[in-house]
């Protein structure tokens, strides 16, 4: 499966096909990059966030992590693209402000994970990791950024 490829079936929600095939960062020929945000390392970084999660729910996690911090969305490589380069090159979109919301919503709901699990709130906590907001808002994430990839890769094609 082609980069191409694999950004087509995620944008169609197509998970399972995708995690299988899932590109190693690094090892791309094709490029990921547009504009100033690699694709492929974003939808990463974002789904690595269950397995955070996971481990500090069950406390073997090396890190801290700070409800107060995760919330913000405008702190990861993603959101920093959204409120610079993003913003410029594909604010006009209606997918962008899609992907802006969600990507928010995305960090609201990792931020009230930690929160759970901070609070002695574990077993909510690990629900909502699972099948809950959070794991809405991640498939949402990669969905929509998958779409983004192939819209301006569609318009640069042309």
């Amino acid at each position: 499966m082609g980069l191409f490829d694999w950004f087509s079936a995620l944008s169609k929600g197509e998970e399972a096909a995708v995690a299988v095939h899932t590109p190693q960062l690094g090892g791309i020929k094709e490029n990921s990059q547009i504009q100033g945000l690699d694709f492929v390392a974003a939808i990463e970084a974002h789904r690595k966030w269950r397995a955070r999660l996971a481990e500090y729910a069950d406390g073997t996690s090396k890190e801290t992590l700070d409800h107060s911090v995760i919330c913000r969305d405008d702190q990861c490589a993603l959101g920093k693209w959204l409120y610079s380069e993003g913003q410029t090159f594909t604010g006009h979109l209606p997918l962008f402000h899609q992907i802006k919301a969600k990507h928010a919503q995305f960090h609201i709901s990792a931020a009230q994970i930690v929160e759970m699990i901070d609070t002695d709130r574990k077993e909510e906590a690990v629900n909502n990791l699972l099948d809950g907001e959070f794991s809405k808002n991640s498939r949402d994430v990669q969905t929509l950024l998958s779409q983004l990839y192939m819209l301006i890769n569609q318009h640069t094609a042309t």
